[in-house]
């Protein structure tokens, strides 16, 4: 059986006006997860139609996990958070968009969200801010600008200023301390601690031949989150633009990262077992195919290492960390 799409709209007293919205649900039973899916400028909730059978298609093959997928309409309100406006898309699909699914879907208890350029800075932001919402995060040929504060950002990565926004975030007028309190890298040196407590998982992905330079802006996001210690997925794909031919691929592999996180691949018993057995035999005679794939073997390569990493931790702190600081 095919999945159905339904639409509905939703008012909220942190926006101005109801928001549409639409739920792609695929035909398996739940409960399933939800995925909340950001698009960018000219995505609408209609866009569901269009990836409908792409989706079904990618379910049928088992290529991607399946999930409960909803979209909202934002305009050009680029998921801005005014805290002193009338427009907070933050608080909205915190507190007003993810309860109400939960509560008219059948979903279970894990939530991811997504999003693709303008809705992957929506996604970004929002889940750098409140990352025990959600357990991934991933975001694709997302439309970030590099830099801490506005003044950072040259002309270079203010093209895509050009086909609009609310003016008091994109254009030559913005408010620079919005800007910066929007801003996902900012978002996520504020909240490193929380966002490495949460277990959030990140997906970060962009093509070096984006037109409007959004790649710059990822490049500079993954810096940023190195720099913290935040474990992320990074991928710069090489010929890819800001969309075109590459972007069914780019978000079949997005959304199968998904799938790696709620279903890991399972281990090799029996390859445990037989790089087990060799390791305890001190490595004796030749070793089981596949030892050097197994948990067994990096576990022993581990602790021999585990001495040498504590002595130069003595010197060099930064070597208890994830990434070395560079």
């Amino acid at each position: 059986m095919p999945s159905v799409v339904t639409l509905h709209d939703i008012s909220s007293q942190h926006l101005p006006a109801p928001i549409p919205y639409a739920v792609l649900t695929p035909s398996r039973e739940g409960p399933l997860p939800l995925c909340v899916l950001l698009l960018g400028a000219g995505g609408t909730r209609d866009s569901l139609f269009d990836l409908q059978p792409v989706f079904d298609r990618w379910w049928a093959e088992s290529f991607v996990p399946h999930m409960v997928i909803a979209t909202p309409t934002s305009g050009l309100d680029y998921y801005i958070e005014e805290p002193t406006g009338h427009t907070r898309w933050d608080s909205f699909l915190a507190g007003d968009f993810v309860p109400h699914l939960r509560s008219v879907c059948h979903v279970s208890d894990s939530a991811v969200i997504a999003g693709i350029s303008g809705g992957g800075y929506g996604a970004l932001k929002l889940a750098f801010t409140r990352p025990h919402l959600f357990a991934a995060v991933a975001a694709m040929q997302p439309m970030l600008e590099p830099g801490l504060r506005e003044s950072d950002v040259g002309a270079r990565n203010r093209l895509h200023h050009a086909a609009g926004g609310p003016p008091q975030l994109i254009g030559p007028v913005r408010d620079a301390l919005l800007w910066e309190s929007n801003n996902p890298a900012n978002r996520a040196r504020a909240n490193a601690q929380p966002i490495r407590d949460s277990g959030l998982a990140i997906y970060l992905e962009a093509g070096d031949r984006d037109f409007l330079n959004a790649h710059d802006g990822t490049e500079f996001l993954h810096r940023v989150l190195w720099d913290l210690d935040l474990s992320h997925e990074y991928h710069l794909v090489r010929g890819a633009d800001h969309g075109g031919p590459s972007m069914r691929h780019r978000l079949r592999t997005m959304f199968a990262w998904f799938g790696s996180l709620w279903n890991p691949a399972p281990l090799d018993a029996a390859a445990e077992h037989a790089a087990t057995v060799w390791l305890q035999s001190g490595m004796q005679g030749k070793p089981p195919a596949g030892a050097t794939t197994t948990n067994a073997f990096i576990r022993f390569l581990r602790a021999r290492f585990e001495p040498i990493r504590t002595q130069a931790t003595q010197s060099d702190p930064t070597t208890s960390r994830n990434f070395g600081r560079l």
